[in-house]
């Protein structure tokens, strides 16, 4: 194979009907980030920076579906069979980076999550007028569901209550949650 060393244990991740992940298979990778001389400073749980995956072919490996490593989880966005003969792919794939949380629901068991934190977001009312400014929070739907207002996200140490969801921010990948932190 020519990306090297297929090093990387992950999860073939799918999400399920409810909003649950569902493990597919498990395959080696080879995972390589593009290069690049200055990628963007990231604005959200999607890094800015595509990921390059090199795998022996598999007919689960298609778009929309998750690798999911020890420390890493990653959107694919494209698989490639270059040869044709069905013996190894190229992926393309988003990575949803963020910092370390733990997602806790108001009903269930709490689960570690990334999570992008942006302070002081415009809090925009009917009329797209900024009305406030908040706590704004992206998280990724295969890790949390659809979270519910009061549910609670710890993010470095600190404690956020889920007060409403940011509209139109559920791609079907990542929600956008406003916050408000417990003192």
């Amino acid at each position: 194979m020519r990306s090297g060393n297929l090093n990387t244990p992950a999860d073939l991740v799918e999400l399920d009907g409810q909003l649950r992940p569902h493990v597919i298979d498990w395959l080696w990778l080879g995972i390589r980030s593009k290069e690049s001389a200055e990628p963007p400073a990231p604005t959200g749980l999607r890094a800015p920076a595509k990921v390059t995956v090199r795998a022996w072919w598999d007919e689960g490996l298609r778009p929309g579906r998750y690798l999911r490593t020890a420390d890493r989880l990653l959107l694919i966005d494209d698989v490639r069979d270059f040869t044709g003969q069905r013996a190894e792919v190229v992926i393309t794939c988003s990575e949803l980076a963020g910092t370390p949380g733990e997602y806790r629901p108001l009903e269930g068991v709490p689960t570690p999550c990334r999570v992008h934190l942006t302070h002081e977001a415009p809090y925009r009312d009917e009329l797209g007028q900024t009305t406030d400014y908040r706590t704004r929070a992206e998280v990724a739907l295969i890790e949390v569901g659809r979270p519910q207002p009061d549910d609670q996200l710890l993010v470095g140490g600190a404690l956020y209550n889920v007060i409403a969801y940011a509209d139109e921010s559920d791609d079907g990948v990542v929600r956008g949650l406003w916050l408000d932190q417990v003192v």
